[in-house]
């Protein structure tokens, strides 16, 4: 198995594992197993919020549950925070998605006409271009413009929303140079010309 198939990302309200592998259940399994095993009692009573690069029904949201708790004395918090509750949020627009599976460092970029999904970071330096809305399994911490060239209504979202600068649309927004640090993924969105950025878990 390939190394580094799973990463875990750690918020005040849980862990989010970032999953890069095969689309079966069986194999994130595998990989999660393999990850907490050789963590030891690292993650004990840790809470689970959030599994990215793939979706999971409700009886492999229980099973993971149950291997969790009985195996490594954790805790999970259900419904997890995953790719279809993205889509469901309408972040995911009919365009068509790229899927970027590595971490974008400085100097590299990115473009693509429909969405663009990095199961990764963005480093400073780095830059995502999309044509509908871009979203990022990790820190984004470099240049995303989404909504290119006048879409208003792509958005941006992150688990660690750092970046160097925003543009949704025509709208462009310079973020602060102070360090922020938010408790869960967040999402910019524009409405009435002006970017907002908000907790992913208030968007029904």
């Amino acid at each position: 198995m390939q190394r580094n198939i799973l990463e875990f990302k750690g918020l005040k309200k849980g862990l989010y594992a970032i999953y890069k592998g095969a689309d079966r259940f069986e194999d994130f399994l595998q990989a999660l197993e393999g990850k907490l095993d050789g963590a030891g009692d690292f993650f004990a009573g840790a809470c689970m919020a959030g599994v990215y690069g793939i979706e999971l029904s409700e009886i492999e949201e229980d099973i993971l549950g149950d291997l969790l708790k009985g195996r490594y004395k954790m805790e999970i918090k259900v419904p997890l925070l995953n790719k279809d509750t993205v889509s469901r949020s309408g972040i995911i627009a009919d365009f068509g998605t790229r899927f970027v599976k590595s971490t974008l460092r400085s100097g590299q970029s990115v473009s693509c006409e429909g969405n663009v999904v990095v199961l990764g970071d963005v480093n400073a330096g780095a830059e995502v271009e999309a044509g509908g809305s871009i979203v990022v399994m990790g820190s984004l911490r470099g240049t995303a413009r989404a909504g290119v060239p006048d879409r208003n209504e792509a958005i941006i979202s992150a688990i660690s929303l750092q970046p160097t600068q925003l543009k949704i649309g025509k709208v462009v927004v310079r973020w602060p140079d102070e360090e922020r640090y938010a408790d869960e993924p967040e999402i910019a969105y524009v409405q009435q010309d002006v970017m907002y950025v908000r907790p992913l878990s208030d968007i029904k």
